[in-house]
């Protein structure tokens, strides 16, 4: 669940501020209609069903035989000849059948850790895509209340050039304002509309994108700052060392580089398998005369004593070339993860120094900034500046957010962009 309970370092490391619950039913529910309908994971859990039946079929018994013969019939005569009718099964395969659903084993694994991560991923991604496509909203709405401000001194600035109060500058000033404005709002509209078309393209019934659209408006439409997402300090290294995909799947490929070697010599013991049954002795050879058939036969490791220890030589270097393996994709994986949290950590300085107090501070000195510029107290480039500044001050507070978000989806593996928003306003002035 997107709460801040389950939203751990290791799961999901985004922590809902307390009065947020509406955004985290918003989530939870959007997670809930999306993560069944996505190809992706259903693949996953298909995978992880069809290792789970393989290992319930591994390890088990291998079926008696039954095997006739005839011998010594002249002619082929069947009363003349001796018959034999005997039941065999192997003996002493215990350790052997153990060894293979325990090989077994290590693939279920393989499939649940996959999807596991999977889920993780999906999560991540539609977080980063929902608050993506709802703050590209929340900035082209931003924009287009500036451009109304913009609009009304644009009618200001006429009409006092009509009377000669103002000159014809002031008033290309304020269209090329309204241009650059207009310009950033129809940027953030489309990048609202990639982010949504991005987060709908898994999503097949018109029910479920009915309830992520209706998601998006609500976020687009919250004016109170509840659904910004608070970005905890407790994300660690070692936390997503736990969790990272190719650490994990490491760690499986070296335990059943050991299991095979336990199976390969598992095989390599003496094998036995006893028969029994019963045999007519025919006319031929003195008979009709009826009797037990018994014998057993068994394997000689001996005789193939050096391949055994190549191959069992062959199964401990790999396991030695896993290891290292191992070792180095551990490496890789924490300079990624490293260099990861650097960037996690800038942008949540960056969105913790977004003093909110100050930029509601800033709105409410906005009607005053208006008011004076009608009675002539601000000058045009005076209340150009300030809208502006305030503008780019709650634009550049929204691209905080998604640059953390973005960080810590990447964090997770989710795929998708990786590289910061490429909404418009980025360069505060």
């Amino acid at each position: 669940m997107f709460s801040a309970q389950v939203l751990s370092a290791q799961s999901a490391p985004l922590q809902l501020a307390s009065d947020s619950a509406r955004l985290t039913r918003i989530l939870e529910r959007v997670r809930l209609a999306g993560r069944d309908e996505s190809p992706v994971l259903q693949a996953a859990r298909a995978a992880r069903d069809l290792a789970a039946a393989r290992a319930a079929a591994t390890g088990h018994a291998t079926p008696a035989t039954l095997s006739a013969g005839l011998s010594e019939a002249p002619a082929a005569s069947i009363d003349q000849g001796n018959l034999r009718l005997e039941i065999g099964r192997d003996l002493l395969t215990a350790p052997r059948r153990r060894a293979e659903r325990a090989v077994a084993e290590v693939s279920v694994r393989a499939a649940e850790i996959s999807l596991s991560v999977e889920e993780r991923r999906r999560d991540a991604a539609l977080l980063r895509d929902l608050l993506r496509a709802a703050g590209a909203r929340r900035i082209a709405e931003r924009l287009a209340a500036e451009d109304l401000v913009l609009l009304g001194a644009a009618d200001g600035v006429r009409e006092r050039f009509a009377v000669g109060q103002a000159r014809y500058v002031d008033v290309l000033r304020v269209r090329t304002e309204r241009l650059r404005v207009q310009v950033e709002r129809s940027r953030a509209l489309a990048d609202a509309r990639v982010a949504a078309a991005t987060l709908m393209a898994p999503l097949r019934s018109e029910s479920t994108r009915s309830t992520v659209q209706a998601a998006i408006d609500s976020l687009a439409a919250d004016q109170s700052d509840a659904w910004r997402v608070v970005l905890p300090p407790a994300l660690t290294l070692d936390s997503l060392l736990a969790v990272n995909e190719r650490v994990l799947l490491g760690e499986v490929e070296a335990e059943r580089a050991r299991r095979e070697r336990a199976l390969l010599v598992a095989e390599q013991r003496v094998q036995v398998s006893a028969y029994a049954g019963v045999q007519r002795v025919g006319q031929a050879n003195n008979g009709p005369t009826f009797g037990p058939s018994l014998g057993f036969s068994m394997t000689l490791p001996f005789t193939a004593a050096r391949g055994n220890r190549l191959a069992v030589g062959a199964a401990e270097q790999r396991i030695v070339s896993v290891g290292t393996t191992q070792f180095a994709t551990l490496a890789e994986v924490r300079g990624r993860l490293q260099a990861g949290l650097a960037r996690y950590a800038e942008a949540r300085l960056r969105l913790e120094t977004m003093d909110a107090a100050l930029l509601r501070g800033a709105r409410e000195e906005r009607e005053s900034a208006l008011a004076a510029y009608r009675t002539g107290s601000v000058s045009l480039l005076e209340l150009l500046d300030f809208e502006r500044a305030l503008a780019r001050a709650e634009i550049e507070r929204v691209h905080a957010l998604l640059e953390a978000v973005d960080a810590w989806a990447d964090l997770m593996g989710a795929p998708g962009p990786s590289e910061a928003p490429s909404l418009p306003g980025g360069d505060a002035r």
